[in-house]
């Protein structure tokens, strides 16, 4: 089981057209579960949930795709609520309401947590490991079972939640000597440095020191420039397929679910096969992730392919 540990929050999309609102389920890590149960794989969501009518559609909606409930708990903080806007390319603003909400309150207790032995991979990131309770719960968890899980970790910046880059920076670097699997966008890396522009070099030579404090495999996706991955000092490129933009809300959470349930299939996502993986075999992980996050961008909303779909 691989389970997806974040955030689950309300996205109130605005119209195009009409610039009214419609709320629709969100969250980076949930979208991450529910891709990872749509691709066929056993997936959990660990977070803190409301128990506001939000919290319970969210819960009937994680049974609803497969997505084991087992390491949800419920609070009666508020759902947070993350305003979204489209951009003329396709990509999207966000703004957020909710800094004492349910997903920023989940409450790390290793005496009562539960990991099976069927688990094994734990998938972090985004805004929950740098603000709230979470940034205080999620790197104890990863502190407490790096050595006995595969830790992914998606940096998926959300400077409209916190927009303090040394502070996102700090708290990935104190990761990394953790990590198995780090990942990042190109956008993520300009907003996080203040750069202007990224290249091929300039993606490698970031992951190069990611990997220099401890990460094992480094992944930076860079939209139609496909995906970079270095892995034992090997430089991995793959160009990214065509495909008409509809909307590109969740495109990189689909990546890192595919990414995950690929090699998970495979029998590489775990701590005794790791470090067996060979370069064809993240080639084709990354390729079959290409191809879903490919599927996501062509459909409005956070839809996210099944195997058959692929």
């Amino acid at each position: 089981m691989i389970i997806s540990c974040g955030e689950a929050l309300i996205d109130f999309f605005k119209s195009e057209d009409t610039g009214d609102f419609k709320p629709l389920l969100g969250g980076s890590l949930m979208n991450v579960a529910v891709a990872m149960a749509k691709a066929g794989n056993n997936a959990a969501l660990m977070t803190n949930l409301s128990t506001d009518q939000f919290g319970d559609r969210f819960f009937d909606y994680l049974v609803e795709n497969n997505v084991s409930t087992q390491y949800i708990v419920r609070s009666a903080h508020q759902t947070g609520l993350m305003v979204v806007a489209y951009n003329a390319d396709k990509s999207a603003t966000y703004n957020y309401y909710g800094h004492n909400a349910a997903e920023l309150s989940y409450e790390y207790n290793p005496q009562t947590l539960g990991l099976t032995d069927a688990v094994n991979c734990l998938h972090f990131g985004s805004f929950c490991l740098v603000v709230g309770q979470t940034a205080v719960s999620y790197p104890a968890l990863i502190a407490d079972e790096y050595k006995n899980r595969i830790i992914s970790v998606d940096l998926n910046i959300r400077n409209t939640v916190e927009a303090d880059m040394q502070l996102w920076d700090e708290s990935f670097d104190k990761l990394l000597p953790m990590i198995h699997i780090a990942k990042a966008s190109a956008d993520d890396v300009l907003l996080m440095h203040g750069l202007d522009e990224m290249n091929q070099a300039s993606c490698f030579e970031y992951m190069q020191k990611w990997q220099d404090k401890g990460a094992k495999m480094s992944v930076i996706t860079d939209a139609e420039k496909g995906a970079y991955i270095l892995w034992k000092g090997e430089q991995i490129h793959l160009m990214g397929k065509k495909a008409d933009i509809i909307d590109t809300v969740g495109a990189g959470d689909c990546f890192m679910a595919n990414f995950l349930c690929k090699l998970d299939r495979d029998g590489l996502l775990n701590i005794a096969n790791f470090e067996t993986i060979s370069s064809e075999q993240i080639k084709a992980a990354a390729s079959y992730a290409i191809d879903a996050a490919t599927f996501t961008i062509a459909h409005k909303g956070a839809i996210f392919p099944t195997s058959a779909d692929l």
